[in-house]
């Protein structure tokens, strides 16, 4: 009688591992919502303007660059997704950034998914961009 009565607990602890085991192989993972999806662009003008910085000035992008979204055409200027008149500036990142684009690097422009027009290269307001191969697929617009 004891035997069963340690047999029934015991049992039912094997289910619950190899159910817990098994678990991800029939349950898809939740998807996480992107906050921005990103967009190969193709630039249509690049240049520079100064930004006066402490030992004078130094170039600062300058372009503009067409994508596409489900099929739509969009061009923007926009290089910050923040509004903010403040931005932080690496500017190794900027002369990457000049180099990769004049070399047709897959440069990526980033959009919330509710509006594909306001789409921009950096979406903080300290400097960066991506490029395709460094984003999500999860992330990447249709």
């Amino acid at each position: 009688m004891n035997r069963r009565l340690l047999a029934i607990p015991l049992a039912i602890a094997l289910v619950a591992i190899i159910g817990a085991s098994l678990a991800p192989v029939f349950l898809t993972p939740p998807v996480t919502q992107c906050a921005y999806l990103s967009t190969p662009v193709r630039f249509l003008k690049m240049d520079s303007h100064p930004v006066k910085v402490s030992r004078g000035t130094r170039p600062f992008p300058e372009v503009e660059y067409s994508y596409v979204v489900s099929g739509k055409s969009y061009t923007s200027t926009r290089m910050f997704c923040s509004a903010n008149d403040v931005v932080k500036v690496n500017w190794s990142t900027v002369d990457r950034f000049f180099h990769d684009a004049e070399n047709g690097a897959e440069v990526v422009a980033w959009f919330a998914p509710s509006s594909p027009e306001l789409a921009c290269i950096s979406i903080h307001a300290e400097f960066d961009y991506s490029v395709v191969f460094g984003t999500s697929s999860q992330c990447r617009a249709k």
